[in-house]
């Protein structure tokens, strides 16, 4: 009788934990696209464990800081020990400290490493700890960009040669026959490293030197605010629109319809917001630093210096020639359509290979 393929639980609890999320997407995506696959050599069990408590303050962050840790610690080794798996697959940095069977782990990003200063002293002690241990006992690390793999290297000392990239991929792609409107699109407002607030200075002045006009260009900021909302609104001038939570249609529709994006955040693991907008034919202006060149490659338009001054006049320089900023938007969509789910499945169905090997 044929033996049976190896069995590779996939922890996967951030896409109930952390629902509406970009962890909880990137897993619902990758999870469709590994089972469109359909590896005959592996077979593949996803753990989404219980869901979080609603966060209502420091209380229930606690509350679910002590379900994480039973969970991933406790209840994910029994549940490996009991089905003979021979891989456990971690889907976000973190690992069992004492796991009965091989291992391997996706790091999404050290942001609490790079911008200590974002993150409370509690959530970096707890993330460095368990992504530590998780990034130095896996037998392969999976990251979505090489500045994150080069970041595990830098903070963690884990070997490159243990590292493999598989970038993440837009959802959706939007229509070629919307036609363009006069406005900016800010997408993210809740953490200071997205830098909306500079985003928002910059086009307020950006919008006093160009004067009100048909061809002056609004901003609309979307995404929860969260502790920001009062110093968004407090910056907020004429022509900035802050909307929060939009549906999804409502995104597309932002999409398909800006002159441009703009993604002025000073660290990310990969960027997707970029390849989204650019899967729409919308242009991209965006911060050059850690992973966003790997995401906008040579069809991103770059900020270099986040000064109020400068960022205002580069938006104004940007916007000057709607033709040109249309004609980059046909060349962001063909960029944003050779990274794939299928490529990012394919590369994480080989890390766990390489990891059972």
């Amino acid at each position: 009788m044929k033996a049976a393929p190896p069995l590779v639980l996939v922890e996967a609890r951030m896409a109930r934990r952390r629902p509406a999320t970009g962890t909880a997407r990137y897993i619902d995506e990758l999870r469709a696209a590994i089972d469109a696959v359909a590896p005959s050599d592996l077979r593949i069990r996803w753990l989404l464990g219980p869901p979080g408590v609603p966060r209502r303050g420091r209380f229930t962050g606690v509350i679910n800081a002590a379900l994480d840790v039973l969970w991933m610690h406790v209840a994910v080794p029994i549940v490996a020990l009991a089905s003979q798996a021979s891989l456990i697959h971690g889907t976000f940095n973190w690992l069992p400290v004492l796991s009965p069977t091989s291992t391997s782990v996706t790091i999404q990003d050290l942001a609490w490493e790079r911008m200590p200063e974002a993150f409370e002293p509690g959530f970096r002690r707890f993330a460095t700890r368990f992504t530590r241990m998780a990034a130095r006992r896996a037998s392969i690390v999976v990251v979505p960009s090489r500045s994150t793999g080069d970041d595990v290297t830098a903070f963690y000392g884990t070997d490159p040669s243990r590292i493999r990239v598989a970038p993440l991929a837009p959802t959706r792609h939007g229509s070629a026959n919307v036609a363009r409107e006069p406005f900016i699109l800010a997408v993210g407002a809740n953490e200071p490293r997205k830098r909306i607030v500079e985003l928002i200075r910059a086009h307020r002045r950006y919008f006093e030197a160009a004067g009100p006009g048909p061809e002056s260009c609004r901003l609309i900021v979307v995404g929860d605010a969260g502790g920001l909302d009062g110093e968004l609104r407090a910056a907020a001038g004429p022509g900035c629109e802050l909307r929060g939570v939009v549906s999804e249609p409502e995104l597309a529709s932002l999409y398909e319809r800006a002159a441009l994006m703009v993604y002025p955040s000073a660290y990310e693991g990969f960027g997707l917001p970029i390849l989204e907008a650019m899967s729409y034919g919308c242009p991209v202006l965006t911060a050059r630093n850690s992973s966003l060149p790997e995401a906008g490659g040579d069809v991103a338009l770059y900020l270099d210096d986040m000064s109020p001054d400068a960022f205002a006049r580069c938006l104004g320089e940007v916007l000057a020639s709607r033709t040109a900023l249309v004609e980059l938007g046909e060349r962001s969509r063909e960029h944003a359509a050779t990274f794939t789910w299928e490529r990012t499945a394919r590369a994480t169905l080989d890390a766990m290979r390489e990891a059972l090997r």
